[in-house]
């Protein structure tokens, strides 16, 4: 008989299969996670591998939805109980995946661990000939990778000591994203590589936690005078890592003797030194004492955002170069930084999709790029190519915006003589006021009233020379409703009265 009640979560959203898998302890509670999946197709694979008694799956993902999973499931393997997981505005999907013999479901943003635990024991109640353990102790790997991400805060030895008879610690942590991008297969091969070569060593015990989907993190505990050989039996699994997969990288923590001590080690130094093995050719990184990290300036993302509203894309591009620049020189952490690039990249791409840019092309095109960037040297001629690709699309962009402000004069030069108002021009032609705005005050070096005032009091000079109506007439020709208005601009802009302007310019004629 089985010691727990085997689940496999299915969903897309990675923060929402974290926020499930740390809601509760689940193998306190006779429940062990076996497996976790993006789409049904994955799940499909590992329920044939894993054989589940129970099931937790989305009903909107990529690939497979949970439509057509709960399906295959209800008619392939009938004894596992499957659990739906819905929004609320796709309730009406949740009676498909019922016909097909679902036993229940949870709505997502109602879930919390009380009615987790009671739907899952309701399926567990239905599994044929399982018996539901009475009660459940975590395991091992359970408790550690719970107090490695901060959901327990203290951790003591004596709970460990079944596995852990020796005084020192210390941290091996592989980035299995890095070493292998996201094939799960060959995630599995590296992971089971690691384990396999721990289980066959004597001098030291070792503990396996998978975190966050790519890192592998091994507890190793051994003794004192055990710490030259459990240093080269490190660096053996490195340079047989570094002959299969180039691209590994491994970090060692440096060595400590109370377990409390295992979640500062693995944020202040494992999470920091797998961040700035981007920046090192190394593939085996020892940590020798915990490094300060230094606070980066923060980017201005509303000046950002002001840029791009304006229409000021190379003036947005240029601050997205120089602070890409500025955080590979100061090391920023890889993931923080590739994170910050997609963001801004995202919204500018956003923005410029108006041109009939077919921006979600291009932003699962940089997205992979940007993920797949092994080393700094890759990731800075990736940004780069990205820069200059997005410069050509301004290109064609400024061609269009050229054109259309073209348009603009024309429809201004011909319709002078009317009350005209920014405002209305760019709702017309489909601008911002505020970019339109701009324009005028860069190209003309004046505003857009003055622009139009120029053009009817160049209008108005004609009429004054060329015919013999009244200044008034003239004035009202030209778009100007209030007589003392008009003079007051005339003047202005000539230096001289419209009467004057007339005597003198006939006079000369």
């Amino acid at each position: 008989m089985d010691k727990y009640c085997k689940v496999l979560i299915v969903e897309d959203e990675f923060i929402m299969r974290q926020g499930m898998k740390h809601m509760m302890d689940w193998e306190k509670e006779g429940f062990q996670i076996v497996g976790e999946a993006s789409n049904g197709q994955e799940g499909l694979l590992l329920t044939e591998k894993l054989k589940p008694h129970i099931i937790l799956a989305d009903i909107v993902m990529p690939v497979m939805d949970g439509i057509e999973f709960s399906e295959i499931i209800g008619k392939r393997f009938p004894d596992i109980q499957f659990i739906v997981l819905s929004s609320y505005d796709k309730f009406d999907y949740v009676k498909s995946t019922l016909l097909n013999g679902a036993v229940d479901y949870i709505l997502k943003p109602m879930i919390n661990p009380e009615l987790l635990i009671r739907t899952l024991k309701k399926a567990a109640d239905r599994i044929p000939g399982f018996t539901f353990p009475v009660s459940g102790e975590a395991s091992f790997e359970s408790r550690a990778e719970r107090i490695l991400l901060g959901y327990h805060t203290e951790a003591d030895s004596r709970e460990f000591a079944e596995i852990f008879p020796y005084y020192l610690y210390r941290l091996l942590a592989v980035d299995l994203k890095r070493l292998c991008g996201s094939s799960k297969s060959e995630q599995n091969r590296a992971r089971s590589l690691v384990e396999d070569y721990f289980a066959r060593e004597e001098l030291f015990a070792s503990l396996h936690v998978f975190i966050d989907e790519s890192i592998l993190c091994t507890v190793i505990n051994y003794r004192v005078k055990n710490e030259g050989e459990m240093l080269q039996a490190v660096q053996t699994l490195s340079d047989r890592m570094n002959k299969l997969y180039p691209q590994s990288l491994m970090v060692l923590s440096r060595k400590f003797s109370e377990l409390n001590h295992m979640r500062d080690i693995y944020m202040q130094e494992i999470q920091t030194e797998i961040g700035s093995g981007f920046y090192s050719d190394k593939n085996l990184i020892i940590s020798k004492e915990i490094r300060e990290v230094k606070e980066l300036d923060r980017f201005e993302f509303e000046k950002y955002v002001e840029h791009l509203s304006r229409k000021r894309y190379q003036d947005a591009l240029k601050m997205f170069e120089d602070y890409t620049e500025y955080a590979w020189a100061n090391h920023m952490e890889e993931r923080v930084m590739k994170n910050l690039t997609k963001n801004l990249l995202y919204n500018y791409l956003m923005e410029i999709e108006k041109y009939s840019v077919k921006s979600e092309n291009l932003k699962e095109q940089y997205f992979q790029e940007i993920d797949a960037a092994q080393r700094i040297e890759e990731y800075q001629r990736m940004i780069r190519k990205i820069t200059g690709e997005i410069r050509q699309i301004l290109e064609g962009i400024g061609e269009k915006e050229d054109h259309r402000i073209m348009e603009i004069r024309k429809f201004v030069e011909g319709h002078y003589m009317e009350p005209l108002e920014l405002s209305d021009i760019a709702e017309r032609f489909n601008f911002n006021y505020s970019y339109l705005s701009a324009y005028f005050s860069q190209t003309t070096k004046e505003g857009f009233s003055e622009y139009l005032n120029k053009i009817r009091i160049k209008e108005a000079c004609r009429l004054l020379v060329e015919t013999d109506s009244s200044i008034s007439e003239v004035g009202g020709c030209v778009g100007y409703g209030e007589h003392s208005y008009f003079c007051r601009v005339f003047k202005k802009i000539t230096g001289e009265t419209p009467s004057s302007y007339r005597r003198r310019v006939r006079k000369s004629i």
